[in-house]
């Protein structure tokens, strides 16, 4: 059974392949990069031998010439390696963060409910980070001084193999730490990087929820929660940077002892004329000079420890598969008017039922109003259309075909939103409109603003149809944000469209303007609309009522009013509610 660490290099592999050319030659630079360390380790043994003790001038000035040339070979070596290595290294992280945030974006709606913005925010950007310092800085790093090593106890064993084999019967006991310290950063990285991911969906809750954090005064008590939370992080990362700083001075321990057995051993052999100074002086540079790529090497392999933590969580995610997908050659739903069909169609989520034996047919161009109490289950209704969601028994026809049978692409054509809380983008009001239609001109953007009463806002505005937006649209008022809404919907021109309280920010007369733009936009158009707006309601042609995810009536106003059933029932919360709000207007 394969090793965590191996697998999750292997699942490397695919990434890594693309730069397979670069890293080779990384690595044939690498070998004389390693060689020069031990050639300069080995020049030590002539100059003492052959200058200081046997005074040859030649010698003299052919050394230094050497050691020149070594040094020129180690920086262009050294500059290869690193820019190719690196540059590699940086290529594969932005085809993982490439590659996670499009795998992402392909999860159903499901997985965001479940899993908080700031925790997939940390996944995206903390942990590839960390990815990235373990794949560039961490194995360059380690493989560069491993060659180094292997060089150097090569000079050890030339110079004296029965003094190289003492040395070396100290370096397995180097490795315990070098191992056992590596497992606990990779315990303490892992739990480290869950509290950031949380620190982070706190900031992202409390920095979205601003407004609502000082309109209630929770200003302290929100920096209580972030210092608790931040307090968390703070002990497991100095839990590792304590396992970090034990790791060089063990080594350095057992390093030292082997030294100082070697001093011993080796001042014998040179009093006793069987090893020369020089051999000596090269075989003790050559120890010293290993002390430098171990501690590189070890500290390298900690780096490597928390980027593979931080790759399980990149993988964690990567291995998510989206609830709803195209089956294999899915059709493209044919572009004609849109008829909808629901037959005995359930929804559960999380095993809850939410809908239960929607029975409903709604033929092109007719207009369905959805109504009931909070909870009923009007938006979950709705976003089946979409395939948000898929039923979870029955089932949903357009045109004829099963939702699930034909691409999202094509189907998600076939639709235009327009939620309760538009979402807008930090951008520009065109590129807002325009989202859903990246290619369409200003011309017909103007259009789609004028005729959702936008334009003469929008014409106020500093750049004006350029003018960015803000975070979540926020240097737009609730009803101006809606009309941008709106009038992104009317621009994608779709033939089915979905109204969830798409009025309910405007004020009264602005609604009775957009509402005229709407009729006009509805009238060729398959139309479900949820509102607790009387003036929408009495419009529809249908008007569905839902109570506790059942339908329980439908039809057109009148004649469900007539029967003073739960429609007359809700109409009159209606009625007060909007005759409330023109009153609210009109003061």
């Amino acid at each position: 059974m394969p090793t965590p660490t191996l697998s999750l290099y292997k699942r490397l592999i695919p990434f890594i392949r693309p730069y397979w050319k670069r890293i080779a030659l990384a690595g044939a630079c690498a070998m004389p990069l390693s060689l020069c360390s031990a050639g300069l380790a080995w020049l030590m043994q002539p100059a003492i031998d052959e200058v200081f003790m046997k005074k040859d001038m030649g010698m003299l000035l052919l050394i230094p010439l050497g050691i020149i040339g070594l040094f020129g070979t180690r920086a262009v070596c050294e500059f290869s390696y690193e820019y190719l290595l690196g540059a590699a290294a940086n290529g594969i992280i932005n085809d993982v963060r490439n590659r996670l945030f499009s795998h992402i974006q392909s999860l159903s709606v499901s997985f965001f409910i479940k899993n908080p913005t700031g925790e997939l925010m940390s996944r995206v950007t903390n942990d590839v980070s960390l990815m990235q310092r373990s794949v560039t800085t961490g194995v360059i790093d380690f493989f560069k001084e491993i060659f180094s090593i292997c060089g150097l106890i090569f000079v050890l064993f030339s110079q004296d193999a029965l003094l190289a084999a003492i040395a070396m019967v100290v370096m397995p006991w180097s490795l315990i730490p070098f191992f056992r310290f590596g497992k606990k950063t990779l315990t303490y990285s892992t739990r480290g990087q869950e509290k950031v991911g949380r620190l982070a969906t706190l900031i992202h809750e409390t920095v979205s929820g601003c407004r609502i954090v000082k309109a209630f005064g929770m200003e302290e008590y929100e920096n209580g929660r972030f210092d608790d939370e931040n307090r968390r992080v703070m002990k497991i990362y100095n839990k590792r940077i304590r396992v970090k700083a034990m790791t060089a001075p063990v080594m350095e321990l057992i390093g030292g002892t082997a030294g100082a057995a070697v001093i011993v051993y080796g001042g014998m052999q040179v009093l006793r004329g069987s090893l020369t100074p020089g051999q000596f002086f090269a075989f003790m540079t050559a120890l010293f000079l290993l002390y430098s790529p171990a501690k590189t090497v070890s500290e390298a392999y900690q780096d490597i420890q928390e980027g593979l933590a931080a790759a399980g969580r990149v993988f964690g995610v990567l291995d998510r598969r989206p609830e709803i997908i195209d089956k294999p050659g899915a059709p493209a739903l044919p572009s004609t008017p849109g008829a909808v069909c629901f037959r005995n169609a359930n929804f559960a989520y999380a095993a809850e039922p939410v809908l239960k034996d929607i029975n409903l047919s709604v033929q092109p161009g007719e207009v369905i109003a959805i109504v009931g109490m909070t909870g009923s289950g009007k938006t979950s209704l709705v976003n089946l259309l979409p395939r948000f969601f898929d039923v979870t028994a029955g089932s949903l026809t357009i045109n004829g075909m099963d939702v699930r049978d034909v691409s999202l692409c094509s189907l998600r054509s076939h639709i235009a939103l327009v939620s309760q809380q538009p979402y807008l983008f930090n951008a520009g009001v065109h590129d807002n409109i325009s989202y859903g239609c990246p290619g369409c001109g200003r011309d017909a953007v103007v259009e789609a603003a004028r005729k959702a009463r936008a334009l003469d806002f929008i014409e106020q505005l500093p750049e004006g149809f350029d003018t960015p937006l803000g975070e979540h649209g926020n240097r737009l008022s609730g009803g101006q944000r809606q009309r941008i809404a709106i009038a992104r919907a009317i621009l994608k021109n779709a033939p089915i469209l979905i109204l969830d309280e798409a009025t309910a920010s405007l004020d009264v007369e602005i609604e009775k303007q957009i509402q005229q733009s709407l009729e006009l936009l509805i009238r060729t158009r398959t139309a479900f609309i949820i509102s607790h707006r009387l003036s929408t309601i009495r419009n529809a042609d249908r008007i569905i009522v839902l109570q506790a995810g059942r339908i329980v009536e439908q039809g057109p106003h009148d004649e469900l009013y007539g029967r003073g059933g739960e429609y007359t029932k809700l109409y009159s919360v209606f009625l007060q509610d909007d005759s409330r709000g023109r009153g609210e207007q009109s003061a």
